[in-house]
């Protein structure tokens, strides 16, 4: 499945970049193109618990735009619908004039469930791509996911721009606009276990886990069934990664401690899924690395259908001379399932509101 977050080229900040820089706003500068941070109307107008209303079942939020269903039980399907709208104006801001009448856009809703290594995205509208109000419908269905699942739409780019000197962006597949996250909480993250449900331990207790000095550790001694564990010896850090609120500082620091450790977690699984694929038959040995392929092998070979993709993998990680470009190959495809910047970014400005 491919994601949606791409690499962008470099580009000098415009005026509109630089009044934004005057007035304190850091996010315009995290991208180095034309971004509308918020430019999508993202609304949820209704939910169904197995085919009937929510009512009063859950924990709605609908200012924070968050849905608790952790005191929930004996539910199989959430169901939401809504529209995503993208005004005419926002694709004139975020596209070259060129583009203007036939524009090289897609309008995709993102679904990410970290916990149960799920990413996948609703296309709602491709190029040419007009300003307008697109309708969806979503399921989630509870056996699938864990945790927290995260939905969110984005605006990108569906064929290659002009020149990097452009104030657009100009990579296919570059983001060009967001909207608001809608949060939908599961269950809560202390029924570990799970490959990317932590085990809470003291490392000091444990001659196989690095020092003291370590926040997190993945155990790969049973390679059939991967663990994480997070160090009981840095008891701040477990506070703000157990918090479970879906705003303000502390859930926007655990955002950003969470995507830390994912990064690193998700690059040693891609390592070990490489080597446990078969360079004959791209079948990796263990169930759980097929949806590690399934997550990243777009992002590796884009040029490659599944099968080709998985069989190359298996063939860099065994070659020396390709195994510099296969670690650079990792590193941008993992740090692609992620926002570190944008979330980063928003945790700095919540302490300087804070501060004020």
């Amino acid at each position: 499945m491919a994601t949606v977050n791409e690499e962008v080229d470099g580009a000098e900040p415009d005026e509109k970049e630089e009044e934004d820089i005057q007035t304190g706003s850091l996010v315009s500068q995290s991208l180095p193109h034309e971004y509308q941070k918020e430019g999508l109307k993202f609304d949820v107008e209704s939910f169904r618990l197995d085919d009937a209303p929510l009512g009063d079942r859950g924990d709605l939020d609908e200012d924070d735009q968050f849905l608790s269903l952790v005191d929930e039980g004996n539910w199989e399907t959430l169901e939401l619908e809504g529209t995503v709208a993208i005004e005419q104006d926002s694709v004139e801001d975020v596209f070259p004039f060129n583009e203007w009448e036939e524009t090289p856009g897609r309008l995709a809703l993102v679904k990410e469930n970290p916990l149960a290594m799920s990413r996948d995205r609703q296309i709602l509208a491709d190029s040419p791509l007009d300003g307008g109000t697109k309708d969806f419908t979503l399921c989630i269905n509870r056996d699938d996911h864990r945790g927290r699942v995260k939905i969110k739409p984005f605006l990108t780019r569906t064929e290659k721009g002009g020149s990097s000197g452009s104030k657009h962006a100009s990579k296919i597949g570059a983001r060009v606009a967001d909207g608001l996250s809608w949060t939908i909480r599961l269950d809560e993250r202390d029924d570990g276990g799970s490959l990317l449900m932590p085990i809470i331990e003291d490392f000091s207790d444990y001659d196989r886990f690095p020092d003291d000095n370590h926040i997190h550790y993945l155990s790969l001694e049973a390679p059939r069934n991967p663990q994480l564990y997070l160090n009981k010896e840095h008891p701040q850090v477990i506070k703000v990664l157990n918090n479970s609120g879906p705003t303000g500082g502390p859930p926007r620091l655990r955002d950003v401690l969470y995507d830390y450790i994912e990064h690193s977690v998700w690059t040693q699984l891609l390592m070990q899924t490489a080597r446990d694929t078969s360079p004959d038959t791209g079948e990796p040995e263990y169930g759980w690395q097929e949806d590690v392929l399934d997550i990243f092998l777009d992002d590796l070979y884009q040029d490659l259908d599944d099968n080709e993709a998985a069989i190359q993998l298996a063939e860099d990680v065994r070659s020396h001379v390709d195994i510099p470009d296969l670690v650079q190959r990792i590193e941008r495809a993992v740090h692609q399932q992620y926002d570190i910047p944008s979330d980063t970014t928003n945790l700095i400005e919540e302490a300087i509101q804070s501060g004020d």
